[in-house]
C-alpha cells in the first residue's frame, strides 16, 4: 500500500489536463535547452517520469524534447540526468514518421541505461542482434562504452525472454563459456571493505577475509548464492547475476542450439548423453567438453552445492527464506538437465531423493515439495524409483494442511494442469486424494479462477 501523500502525488499525475501537460512539455524543454542543469531539472525530470509512468496509457512525447532527453541519456556527465532520462525515455513511445527513427548508432557511448533504452525501443531482430553483440563484446574483454560486467547480465537475459531468435549460435557459446567461468570458479576471498582511518591517513582498506556459510561457518572453495560476505567482489556478483538466468539460459540456449545447428547435431542418443555425463563425473575432463554439456556438467555441480548449502542452519530469519527460494531453483534446474542428458538422472537422484526425506515433514518448505514432485514425474519411471510417498504428501497432506496458503494453491493447481494426462496414466494415487484439491478452491476460490 502506497502512503496517503504517494497517492495523492500519483492521481495528480493520472488525471494532469492534455493543456497543462503541453504546458509542462514546454517548460521543461526550454530548460534542458539551458546551459545550467540544477535542481529545478532534476525536479522537472521526476515529475515528468511519473506522468508517463502512472499511467496504462505510453504516451509519445514531442519531438524536441524527445530529442533533447535523447541526448542527455547519451552524453551527460550527471549520473542522475542520466538515469531520469533512460527512465523517462523507456516509459513512452519512439518519435512517429520515418525520419524520426534512430539506430543504435544514436546511443555511442553504451553504458547500462542506454543500453536499458535500447532494448525497450528495439524496433527490429537486427536491433537486438547488434545490441546483444556489443554487451557480449564486453563480456568478452573487450570494451564496448562504459557498459559493466555487472549490468550486462541483466540485459542479455530480458533479451533473451523477448526475443531469443536474435541471438546467433556464436552468442550463445561464448556466453556458455563465461556462465561457467562465474557459476564455478568465483573467488571464496571477500571483496575489499574499507574502514576507518586516522585522521591524517584516511580511510583504509581492510584485508578480505574468506566468505562464510549461512550458519557462520567458513565457506569451502566453491562460492555460491548462498555464501555470506561483508562486501562481494566483481566476480562473485557475477555468480549471483548468472545463477539468477540459468535455468531460463539453459532452456533457451537448448532451443536456440537445435534451431541453428544440423540436424546430425540434434540426433543424439540417450546413450551419448550417458556417455557425456560419465566422463564427465569422473574427471577434470570436463573441460574437454563442447560448451552446452560443460554448461550443464557446472550447472549440475552448482545445484549439488546449494542442496548441501540448504542443509545448515542458517542465522537470520531472511536467509532461510533464501534457502528455500535457491532449493526450487536447484531442483527445477536439475530437472531440466535431467531432460536433456538423461544420464544425470541416476546422478541426481540420490540427492533429491534425500532432499525431500529432511523436507516432507517440514510444512514451511512446502514450496520446495512441488519441483520435487515433478521431478519425480518426469524421472521416476526410467530411474525405477517409488513415488508413492511423494504423492501422498503432495495430495495429500499439502492440501490437508497449508489449504490457506494461497501461493501454495495456486502452485499445485498449476502443476496439476500442467501435468493433468501424466498424472492419470503414471499416478494412481491423483484420482485417490482428488476430493482433497478441492479444499484450495473452497478456501481460496477468486484467486484461482482460471
Amino acid at each position: 500500500m502506497y502512503s496517503a501523500g504517494t497517492e495523492s502525488l500519483i492521481k495528480q499525475a493520472r488525471e494532469i489536463g492534455e493543456v497543462e501537460l503541453q504546458k509542462f512539455y514546454g517548460r521543461i524543454t526550454k530548460q534542458l535547452a539551458g546551459k545550467e542543469h540544477g535542481h529545478d531539472v532534476i525536479d522537472s525530470l521526476q515529475r515528468l517520469h511519473l506522468i508517463v509512468a502512472s499511467t496504462k496509457y505510453t504516451r509519445r512525447l514531442p519531438v524536441e524534447l524527445h530529442q533533447r532527453l535523447l541526448s542527455f541519456c547519451v552524453s551527460s556527465s550527471v549520473e542522475q540526468l542520466t538515469v531520469l532520462t533512460s527512465a523517462v525515455l523507456r516509459e513512452t513511445l519512439p518519435p512517429s514518421g520515418p525520419e524520426q527513427i534512430y539506430t543504435l548508432h544514436d546511443y555511442s557511448p553504451l553504458t547500462s541505461h542506454t543500453a536499458a533504452l535500447v532494448l525497450s525501443q528495439a524496433g527490429s531482430k537486427e536491433d537486438l542482434s547488434a545490441l546483444s553483440s556489443l554487451l557480449l563484446r564486453s563480456l568478452d574483454g573487450r570494451p564496448a562504452g562504459i557498459l559493466s560486467h555487472l549490468h550486462t547480465l541483466p540485459l542479455l537475459n530480458s533479451i533473451i525472454t523477448y526475443c531469443p531468435e536474435s541471438l546467433t549460435e556464436d552468442h550463445v557459446t561464448l556466453l556458455s563459456k563465461r556462465l561457467v567461468d562465474w557459476l564455478r570458479y568465483a573467488s571464496v576471498q571477500q571483496g575489499g571493505v574499507a574502514s576507518s582511518g586516522g585522521f591524517f591517513t584516511g580511510p583504509r582498506i581492510r584485508q578480505p577475509g574468506p566468505v562464510v556459510e549461512l550458519d557462520g561457518c567458513v565457506c569451502g572453495d566453491f562460492f555460491t548464492v548462498l555464501c555470506v560476505s561483508q562486501a562481494f567482489s566483481d566476480d562473485q556478483w557475477m555468480n549471483l547475476y548468472s545463477f539468477s538466468l540459468l535455468r531460463h539460459w539453459l532452456i533457451t540456449y537448448h532451443n536456440v542450439t537445435d534451431g541453428n545447428s544440423s540436424t546430425d547435431a540434434d540426433d543424439r542418443s540417450e546413450v551419448d548423453g550417458s556417455v557425456v555425463s560419465m566422463v564427465s563425473a569422473t574427471s577434470s575432463s570436463s573441460r574437454l567438453l563442447p560448451p552446452k554439456e560443460r554448461l550443464r556438467e557446472k550447472s549440475f555441480e552448482y545445484c549439488q552445492r546449494l542442496i548441501e548449502q540448504s542443509d545448515r542452519k542458517a542465522l537470520k530469519r531472511a536467509d532461510a527464506e533464501l534457502q528455500k527460494a535457491c532449493l526450487v531453483e536447484a531442483v527445477c534446474i536439475l530437472d531440466g538437465v535431467c531432460v536433456e542428458d538423461a544420464g544425470c538422472v541416476y546422478r541426481s537422484f540420490p540427492c533429491v531423493k534425500s532432499l525431500f526425506g529432511r523436507l516432507n515433514s517440514d510444512l514451511s518448505c512446502s514450496r520446495v515439495l512441488l519441483p520435487i514432485a515433478q521431478f519425480y514425474l518426469n524421472h521416476g519411471e526410467a530411474a525405477a524409483v517409488d513415488g508413492e510417498c511423494v504423492w501422498r504428501c503432495v495430495f495429500g497432506v499439502l492440501p490437508a494442511e497449508c489449504f490457506n496458503d494461497p501461493f501454495l494453491a495456486h502452485e499445485t493447481l498449476s502443476f496439476i494442469r500442467a501435468n493433468r494426462l501424466q498424472l492419470r496414466s503414471s499416478v494412481p494415487l491423483y484420482a485417490h486424494y482428488f476430493p482433497n484439491l478441492l479444499k484450495f478452491l473452497a478456501w481460496d476460490s477468486p484467486g484461482l479462477v482460471s
